[in-house]
């Protein structure tokens, strides 16, 4: 976390800002806390940036979705701004621990009980935003988050409708992560599908265990080219025997090939409760593994103020009174009823 600009708003509608956490191409995220003492991650459209009906749109887009998606391992919204509040913006919770490339950046990849657990914990995330009728469409090892109690999906902002009118946010939009797009995600004029974020999935798993993504090039006209090529294969090298044959089976180039959500799910639950490990003790053992804490991020510091400790009658009872010998009395009729 960076600490506050000049220029910077030290509150966004009821959320005290403290510190900035960073910025993109649409805005600039803050650190702040809630009235309620809750640390959330607040985006904010940036200035010139909130005259343009594609990233209003596309704002507006990620907040209704997070309006509609629960899941456990989900980022969750927290509030957001009103229809008349200039910029937009929205709080969503926030989850400390670093995201999944950076860990793997540092540390390298994660060993095939972590990656299965992992896998399966995104792919319930997944199978939440499309129950909502809605697709993900970059889930990418950017958008992981992987905190104290397991990994967050994060990032809705190019979320679509799994089935609606063909404009902005319809799943025919060309948008994503080169690294991590599918060939029908690259091919414009083709439909994506809930198979396009199990291909997605795959990719990040395949980065979480290799270092490396389905393809490669030196520039991004031509990593696109073999994406879309059937005849070029996604290089598995690297990938452990035991979770080879599926990570393929979700990389494949039809996307009617490729396995669903819930078979994703299932698929990994069986390598990440192996030997007999009970799943709440692979996510807890996931947890410990990727849980990093840095000297930048904000200091967990902020907590509601501690309740007044409940006065003892005798502090203001004068003994011998007729309240404490009420209070005696009382306590005699208690112990006595307490022995039957």
């Amino acid at each position: 976390m960076q600490p506050l600009d000049r220029s910077d708003p030290v509150e966004i509608g009821p959320v005290t800002l403290r510190g900035r956490l960073g910025s993109g191409g649409m805005g600039r995220v803050y650190y702040g806390v809630t009235e309620g003492y809750e640390p959330v991650a607040v985006k904010v459209i940036r200035e010139e940036l909130a005259g343009r009906a594609e990233v209003r749109a596309r704002f507006a887009r990620e907040t209704e979705a997070l309006r509609t998606v629960r899941s456990a391992h989900l980022a969750a919204l927290v509030d957001a701004s009103g229809p008349d509040e200039e910029p937009p913006w929205v709080a969503i919770e926030y989850v400390r621990g670093v995201s999944l490339r950076d860990l793997v950046d540092a540390r390298g990849p994660l060993d095939p009980a972590h990656a299965a657990t992992l896998g399966l914990l995104l792919a319930d995330a997944l199978r939440d935003v499309h129950r909502a009728g809605l697709l993900h469409r970059d889930l990418k090892p950017g958008n992981v988050l992987l905190g104290r109690d397991g990994p967050r999906l994060i990032d809705l902002g190019l979320v679509a409708f799994a089935e609606g009118p063909t404009d902005l946010t319809t799943s025919e939009s060309t948008l994503g992560t080169p690294a991590c797009m599918s060939p029908e995600q690259v091919n414009t004029p083709k439909r994506v599908t809930a198979a396009t974020d199990v291909y997605s999935l795959g990719a990040t798993l395949l980065f979480a265990l290799t270092e490396h993504y389905p393809y490669d090039a030196a520039n991004v006209a031509a990593l696109f080219m073999n994406i879309v090529n059937p005849d070029v294969p996604p290089d598995l090298t690297g990938v452990p025997a035991e979770l080879e044959p599926l990570l393929a089976a979700m990389l494949r180039h039809d996307p009617a090939a490729r396995p669903t959500v819930p078979e994703v799910y299932a698929a990994l639950k069986e390598h990440a409760t192996a030997g007999g490990v009970a799943l709440p003790a692979a996510v807890r053992r996931l947890a410990v593994a990727t849980y990093v804490e840095r000297d930048t991020d904000p200091p967990d510091t902020d907590r509601p103020p501690p309740r007044p400790r409940p006065r003892d009658l005798s502090e203001v009872v004068a003994p011998g009174s007729v309240v404490a010998r009420l209070a005696e009395r009382l306590r005699d009729q208690y112990a006595a009823a307490a022995r039957f």
